[in-house]
């Protein structure tokens, strides 16, 4: 028994001192983990001429640290560790460690990426009416329609991507040259729009069908011969082009333009691809295919209630649909007239800014509330994988008309309110019974549009 007891003790003893010396091994084991040195940042993501300080991690309190950079032409690095992003390119930062007679060499990945940035502007209906057709005809026969964007072409150099709504088919054939009802336009007002750099056309409104198949297939046969350097949507000459998404890149960020009209003037049934009709369920499907493609979705419609500055019920319930469906902006066209810049909240949180109409860009209607016309102007921002939209702004213009109804041309409203008296030949200004056009008015209307910020 005596025996047997000693036993117990010296085996409880054993056991006793191998987990103590077990605990002792694992207690060195966590401290060497602890004190290993480590970096406070493993991947920097900079911005050109940014800073930033990287710092050993480390338990020891006596070390000392060597940093270097594998690329100085892209990201230097201080004697105390203050990165400096140099230019656009990918480096490695080292920091060489030294403590308790040891050495380790910690690394971390710099990415210096420049802000990609698009500017954006875009104008409502070029609706060429018979007396804007005739004013570009010259003296030899030829037409010439620089005069409509003369006064709009030096604002609009500063954009990257400019908009404009071809409201109006082309036509080659003179003789089916023609105004309201039935529009028929010289491709010269397509080189006009080309001279002002515009630079994305939309071609899916109510007048598309007005000329039939040769006005789709001559509009398309113009354009054509520049789609290096214009993007046109809306209209197409086959099956397999309406079934590919209008996306473009530019400044390194890819842009879709889902362009549709919800009614059109007459029925386009031999070939159902000519003009995208708005089709709920499929213009949805469409938006999440551009999501998945594109960094940013616009989409362009064509919609809404005529000379109608409020948008009607229809309009609201379906820009939420869009914007739920993953657009990024949404803008108008049709009414004639301008109509509110709305923000609207989407269920994932995204803000999506929504221009009803921008009313026209230019017109030979007489009603004093077309002649006010709205310029949207985005800004678009993709820098690190992400692509936001920075600001969404509506800039007021304004359609001018001689006084003799024989030229016709598109001001700033801020230009036209700087030019003096020039308002005071705007042709309704000499017909009592249509109302004053000054800048006063003008600016009243567009303030109580109700223009939400963005």
């Amino acid at each position: 028994m005596y025996k047997s007891g000693r036993h117990i003790l010296a085996f409880a003893i054993a056991i006793i001192l191998v987990t103590v010396f077990s605990l002792n091994i694992r207690e060195h084991r966590v401290n060497a983990e602890e004190t290993l040195p480590s970096l406070n940042e493993k991947k920097l993501v900079l911005k050109p001429g940014k800073k930033t300080r990287l710092s050993v991690v480390s338990d020891v309190k006596d070390y000392r640290v060597r940093w270097s950079s594998a690329d100085t032409s892209v990201a230097t690095v201080s004697k105390k560790g203050k990165v400096t992003a140099a230019a656009d390119g990918k480096t490695n930062v080292f920091a060489v460690v030294t403590y308790n007679e040891k050495t380790v060499k910690l690394k971390c990945r710099v990415i210096v990426e420049s802000e990609k940035t698009v500017k954006l502007a875009a104008v409502g209906d070029a609706l060429i009416h018979e007396n804007i057709l005739n004013s570009g005809k010259q003296k030899d026969g030829s037409y010439n329609y620089d005069a409509i964007f003369e006064h709009m072409k030096d604002y609009l150099s500063g954009f990257d991507v400019k908009i404009i709504n071809q409201e109006t088919i082309f036509v080659y054939d003179s003789k089916k040259f023609g105004g309201y009802p039935s529009f028929g336009t010289p491709k010269e007002v397509g080189d006009a729009m080309r001279a002002a750099g515009f630079n994305v056309i939309t071609c899916a409104t109510n007048h598309a069908y007005d000329r039939k198949e040769i006005g789709i297939q001559n509009t398309l046969d113009y354009w054509r011969k520049y789609k290096d350097s214009v993007l046109v949507t809306g209209i197409y000459g086959s099956q397999e082009d309406y079934d590919t998404l209008a996306i473009r890149e530019y400044n390194g960020i890819k842009i879709a333009f889902l362009n549709y009209t919800t009614l059109l003037n007459s029925g386009a049934k031999k070939e159902p691809y000519y003009i995208r009709m708005y089709k709920e369920a499929a213009a949805l499907k469409e938006i999440q295919a551009a999501k998945k493609k594109a960094d940013f979705v616009i989409v362009l419609p064509h919609w809404g209630v005529e000379y109608e500055h409020e948008p009607s019920e229809k309009q609201e319930k379906m820009a939420k649909k869009l914007a739920e469906a993953g657009a990024d902006a949404i803008i108008g066209c049709h009414p004639h007239v301008v109509q509110p810049v709305k923000v609207i909240k989407t269920s994932d949180g995204r803000r999506v800014p929504c221009y009803y109409s921008l009313g026209n860009f230019v017109s030979n209607m007489f009603w004093f509330k077309c002649q006010l016309e709205g310029l949207a102007e985005l800004e678009i921002v993709k820098w690190n994988g992400e692509t936001t939209l920075r600001s969404a702004e509506y800039t007021p213009i304004v359609n001018h008309m001689s006084k003799d109804d024989t030229k016709f041309t598109v001001y700033l409203l801020s230009d036209y309110t700087d030019a003096g008296d020039l308002y005071k030949d705007h042709y309704m200004n000499h017909r009592y019974w249509m109302g004053n056009v000054t800048p006063e008015r003008l600016k009243k209307l567009f303030n109580s549009l109700g223009n939400e910020k963005y």
